[in-house]
């Protein structure tokens, strides 16, 4: 289950699209293409480009899952290098919130 991080305006705002698609697979653990392009509110040649580069720069796996129907879908998460980046993401966000109060 995701733990429904709310990011910090600020932060959002200064994240690059790359940070952003990945904070939000750090936060929902494993997403489908679909479900991460319609939480990032993205379009499929945002993600169609995007993707690829944070899988090759060992951020991000893709795993191909067979349904119960017998289709395969690509399922999205972070590496162990993209968690710890999505950690200082978290860290960052905790940080700016602390200044909000």
């Amino acid at each position: 289950m995701a733990m429904e991080v709310r990011i910090n305006d600020k932060l959002f705002d200064i994240l690059s699209t790359q940070m952003k698609i990945l904070f939000y697979i750090g936060d929902l653990k494993q997403c489908t293409l679909s479900e991460l392009r319609e939480v990032t509110k993205s379009s499929w040649s945002t993600i169609n480009k995007i993707v690829p580069e944070l899988q090759k720069d060992g951020l991000i796996e893709i795993v191909e899952e067979k349904t119960s129907v017998g289709s395969v879908k690509k399922i999205v998460r972070l590496t162990k290098k993209g968690s710890a980046i999505f950690d200082k993401i978290i860290e960052l966000n905790n940080l700016l919130n602390s200044f909000d109060k």
